[in-house]
């Protein structure tokens, strides 16, 4: 016959297994920084088959359910996230027979819909949590990095459907849109690509600005915060326990 101390786990043991659910959170943005990291690399390498819109997907896909597990979000929506992106996937092999202008917008469309989500997940988590450690660094960049991608898939979508998005005239390819992206983002401007229609550049400027007043100001805001928010966070344990 089990007694009522069988049945219920140990302080000790609640406490062990809440301190390594906290160890695991504190890595949690590092591996979403990691698939960020994979996505750019092979995007930049400018895979121009029709195999590379799978494994986009696919990139993308475990960034968004990366993102999303890191941020702590309901069940159901991570679900929702694994549904969405097997349809995504699905959809993108469906497209490997269609012309590469319908193909392309399609494809760019679901990218950003899938790198879309991931920020707003990840700022809502850094509001609820409302602690500034490593950890929130790591969401700050994290969404730093998917806006760029988001606006490179947008500028993709608009390359496919009203072509030639680039004033040079040449076919653009996921590198050079993931180029053009961050280049203009973070406001270096060589110049060598330039949006040629009006569309293109007023989405390149509202790039600029969010970019630039994201990071003097959210990410500047973080990091100028970071070990002051470190000893609040433990002066407020302290004070919990007592």
């Amino acid at each position: 016959m089990s007694t009522s101390a069988d049945a219920a786990p140990s302080p000790e043991s609640a406490g062990a297994a809440k301190k390594r659910l906290a160890e695991r959170a504190e890595y949690r943005f590092g591996l979403v920084l990691l698939l960020l990291l994979l996505t750019f690399v092979f995007l930049a390498t400018g895979p121009t088959g029709s195999w590379a819109r799978p494994i986009t997907i696919i990139l993308q896909g475990a960034t968004l359910v990366a993102a999303l597990y890191a941020s702590n979000v309901g069940p159901r929506l991570r679900t929702a996230a694994i549904v969405v992106s097997v349809i995504a996937l699905l959809s993108a092999l469906g497209t490997l027979g269609l012309g590469e202008s319908t193909a392309g917008a399609g494809y760019s469309i679901l990218n950003a819909l899938l790198v879309g989500i991931a920020p707003v997940a990840i700022a809502a988590s850094v509001v609820r949590r409302r602690v500034i450690d490593v950890q929130t660094v790591l969401a700050a960049l994290c969404i730093y990095v998917l806006l760029g991608m988001l606006w490179a898939f947008v500028f993709t979508a608009m390359g496919a459907i009203d072509p030639p998005f680039f004033a040079q005239g040449i076919k653009a390819t996921s590198a050079d849109y993931l180029y053009f992206s961050f280049i203009t983002q973070t406001t270096v401007g060589y110049g060598d690509l330039t949006a040629a229609g009006n569309a293109g550049r007023a989405c390149a400027v509202l790039e600029a600005l969010i970019g630039q007043i994201y990071l003097v100001t959210i990410v500047a805001l973080l990091v100028s915060n970071l070990g002051h928010g470190r000893r609040l966070t433990t002066q407020d344990e302290s004070q919990q326990h007592q």
